[in-house]
């Protein structure tokens, strides 16, 4: 069953905190994108203090969108974060930042932009719990869906079938299904749930049907 995560997508932490209690009342995981406008121009939300003592009974993950991101993880491996996913177009040296990872308790999650060969990752499929696959520009919630992102699916999927693959960007009825059956277990959705044009709880349960 493929699992729907809302995306939180926010400039300021009263924001992302407030999109979380809403959230997590509904999924079971919650992304946040973090971004410190080293990696994408848009600035987000990147203050690991924030989560110390922060608590929810949802599961979070950290899309970490920075640059060099082995010289910023310290702060984040001290928060509650399950898991945190970096970009191989970041790191200097991806296996030394997994095994980082691995050693403080937290999953690791490897991700590609849309513009980057799914391949990239097939080296990686025996170290991290999570392959990622952008499917729009780093950046704002809002982008539309870059329809390559499909075949990267069934690729991974093919190459790498124990890896479960997580789509993050442009997701949407429709966009939802495609990715369920290409392979896809985990889709992130900011847009489709926050500036829905129903309830957060009526729009979660739409793209909830919408990959069955």
């Amino acid at each position: 069953m493929t699992e729907i995560v809302p995306a939180i997508n926010a400039r300021t932490f009263a924001e992302v905190e407030a999109q979380i209690r809403l959230a997590e009342r509904y999924a079971k995981r919650i992304h946040i994108d973090v971004a410190d406008g080293s990696f994408t121009p848009y600035p987000l939300w990147h203050d690991a203090k924030d989560l110390l003592n922060f608590t929810s009974p949802a599961s979070i993950e950290i899309h970490f969108m920075v640059a060099d991101p082995l010289s910023k993880i310290d702060a984040w491996l001290k928060t509650p974060m399950a898991r945190l996913i970096f970009h191989i177009e970041a790191a200097e040296d991806p296996r030394l930042l997994i095994r980082t990872l691995r050693a403080a308790g937290k999953e690791a999650g490897l991700a590609v932009t849309s513009s980057t060969p799914a391949d990239a990752l097939l080296p990686y499929a025996d170290e991290v719990q999570l392959f990622q696959t952008l499917a729009v520009s780093p950046g704002p919630s809002g982008q539309v869906f870059d329809s390559q992102t499909i075949e990267k699916i069934m690729f991974l999927k093919e190459r790498a079938p124990d890896v479960p693959i997580e789509v993050d960007g442009g997701i949407k009825p429709g966009v939802a299904h495609a990715c369920a059956h290409a392979g896809a277990s985990f889709l992130v959705v900011g847009a489709a749930l926050f500036a829905a044009d129903l309830p957060f709880d009526q729009a979660f349960e739409r793209l909830k049907s919408d990959v069955q």
